[in-house]
């Protein structure tokens, strides 16, 4: 863990809300270099985290906002499908 002040390395200021280049960047920067299959499971896996652990909890904001899933895993799969510069979606 680096301290919460520290910058890891230099990135560039994104030009548009939620642009999934720089996202790419700032992980590589930090030793992740993300493959869109990769980013294509972690959205699977997450979503689906996310869903079960809405059924068991007692919040029931959460269980909202899980009925908004799969509409939020096909617009975030869209962006993450431009990783490579090809679109497969």
């Amino acid at each position: 863990m680096t301290p919460e002040n520290e910058v890891i390395a230099p990135v560039e200021v994104p030009v548009k809300a939620y642009d999934v280049k720089v996202l790419v960047a700032k992980l590589k920067a930090r030793g992740l270099d993300v493959a869109e299959d990769m980013a294509m499971v972690l959205i699977d896996e997450v979503s689906a985290w996310v869903v079960e652990s809405a059924v068991i909890s007692e919040n029931k904001v959460d269980d909202i906002a899980a009925l908004g899933m799969p509409e939020l895993v096909k617009i975030v799969k869209q962006l993450a499908d431009k990783i490579d510069g090809k679109d497969e979606i």
